[in-house]
């Protein structure tokens, strides 16, 4: 058992107050050999193609037809959905993709424990902590606690509640370092992670970070190579040459959405991306797909390509990061009594809520053929447990009963 793996982050000076023990020998990496990955044709041009990936999902996800929302009047298209809330992994959804490739890195160099980021429901990080078990991997996990203050002793933070992503991230032995919304936002999630990785180097280990969500140039290979997948997809189920009119996705850290859009531009499919930010503005998407994505992809000399060019990134946060009002909410209650889907309330949900008032107040920005990426998430409905009781039972107050008596 680890009855104390809830930790402060070391501080940057003076004594550490630490609670928890750190394990004694490090684990062997798992059986999961890493095999050559060569890039589709059209992405062969760009920086740093990556050699070799691990195999931890299960691929293809499957495109299905389905019907989340009534036809708007005159509209005569098709609602489609990609599942990558099936990649595996305990429905790591699209992380799984991005950690093929970081993960192959860090096993590569060496790495006998890796250090990401997130808030404390993060689907990104709790990916990472059962990917890491699977390899036999330490997970380091620096979490945003949104109620939790500075001068709170230690001792609170494992006041924590255990349940959604944050349960999965402790069944499989992650050490979690909190800290506080408001180190969050002064500090940053990089020098955050990095004072863990001093600390964990000072003791002789050898740490690997994985940034935010993941998306980074190598993560983004995932959704390179999602897209192709997905290319071929479309041409068995349609013909070559055909496709999607329109491909919509939530995003957050960007990766995802970068490796779509980008992929999209260069296989000239010919797809309107759109992407709903889950937890920031538009400007603030593009910028980080701008600054952060792009330029280690695109070789030099190449022409020009900007997020803006890519994608349409719509604002969908509402009230906040992983904030949700009761809309929002019975919109996932709905649609899973409609279709059998489950959204989650952080990502899919919100972009699927606004890309929904997109459509039916303006249908004809849209073509006749259009693909919602899911990217998982399920295990946030478990966050949000009691809110979702109260609509389930507003909604279909007599369907529980007892069985009739004899």
């Amino acid at each position: 058992s680890a009855p104390n793996e809830f930790r402060q982050l070391p501080s940057r000076g003076g004594p550490q107050r630490i609670a928890g023990r750190m394990a004694a020998a490090h684990r062997c990496i798992g059986s999961r050999q890493a095999v050559p990955f060569v890039a589709p044709p059209w992405a062969a041009h760009l920086r740093s193609v990556p050699a070799s990936r691990l195999q931890l999902g299960h691929f293809p996800t499957p495109v299905v037809r389905w019907q989340p929302l009534e036809p708007a009047p005159g509209w005569e298209g098709e609602f489609w959905l990609k599942r990558d809330d099936m990649t595996g992994l305990e429905l790591a959804g699209n992380k799984v993709r991005k950690l093929e490739f970081l993960l192959e890195e860090a096993v590569r160099e060496g790495a006998d424990c890796v250090i990401s980021c997130g808030g404390m429901q993060s689907n990104h990080c709790r990916a990472v902590a059962v990917a890491c078990a699977t390899l036999g991997l330490e997970s380091h996990l620096v979490l945003r606690h949104e109620d939790w203050a500075v001068e709170d002793d230690a001792a609170a933070v494992a006041d924590v509640a255990m349940q959604g992503n944050l349960l999965m991230d402790r069944l499989v032995g992650a050490k979690i370092w909190v800290v506080t919304k408001k180190e969050y936002r002064e500090q940053g999630s990089e020098p955050l992670m990095e004072r863990v990785r001093a600390k964990l180097a000072a003791e002789g280990r050898k740490p690997y970070i994985i940034k935010l969500g993941g998306s980074s140039p190598l993560g983004t290979w995932g959704y390179i190579d999602a897209f192709e997948e997905l290319r071929q997809q479309a041409e068995q189920m349609f013909g070559k040459g055909q496709g999607f009119s329109d491909i919509v996705i939530a995003t957050g850290s960007g990766g995802s959405l970068a490796g779509i859009a980008l992929a999209n531009k260069l296989t000239g499919f010919g797809a309107k991306v759109w992407g709903f930010g889950a937890n920031d503005t538009s400007e603030y998407h593009h910028s980080i797909i701008n600054s952060q994505i792009l330029p280690g992809m695109l070789p030099e000399g190449s022409p020009a390509l900007r997020s803006e060019d890519l994608a349409e990134i719509t604002n969908a946060k509402n009230l906040g990061y992983a904030m949700t009002t009761p809309e929002e909410l019975d919109v996932i209650r709905a649609l899973a009594a409609r279709t059998g889907v489950m959204f989650d309330p952080v990502y899919t949900g919100k972009a699927f809520r606004f890309f929904a008032k997109m459509y039916a107040e303006a249908p004809e920005r849209f073509g006749k053929r259009i693909l919602f990426w899911h990217t998982g998430g399920i295990f946030g409905l478990w966050d949000r447990q009691t809110e979702f009781r109260e609509l389930v039972e507003r909604h279909a107050p007599g369907d529980v009963s007892a069985v009739p008596r004899l």
